[in-house]
């Protein structure tokens, strides 16, 4: 295995957390994913909010004792969920703001991340 395809199964492992574990279950409840509690609560209260359950969830991960691997990564694949999701409710900010401006068509306004765009040279 490569090493990018041990991270790209991280990521995988969030996306299956995140759309059939225990936070589709808790959370999701077959809603839209924009439609679910972390984009309204974020809505009312900010990015905060979603920065402050990453760290809630990364402080659980150091409770975990022993070998409980399994705990400590399920509460770390959730930590990266709550940062995915900020890094998604801040794009959708940008975007928004953009289309307000008349501006969502703009190649500087993108979604994700692209190489060569202006406003990205620190990736």
């Amino acid at each position: 295995m490569k090493n990018a395809e041990l991270l790209e199964e991280v990521f995988a492992d969030v996306m299956r957390q995140v759309t059939s574990g225990k936070g589709a279950e808790r959370h999701g409840k077959g809603d839209d994913f924009l439609a679910q509690p972390w984009k309204r609560i974020a809505d009312d209260f900010g990015e905060g909010f979603l920065l402050g359950q990453a760290a809630k969830k990364m402080r659980e991960a150091t409770h975990a004792t022993g070998w409980d691997r399994f705990r400590w990564e399920r509460e770390m694949l959730g930590a990266l969920a709550y940062l995915g999701f900020a890094i998604v409710n801040r794009r959708l900010q940008v975007y928004e703001a953009a289309e307000e401006a008349g501006r969502a068509n703009d190649r500087t306004v993108s979604m994700s991340y692209e190489p060569g765009l202006p406003g990205t040279e620190r990736w």
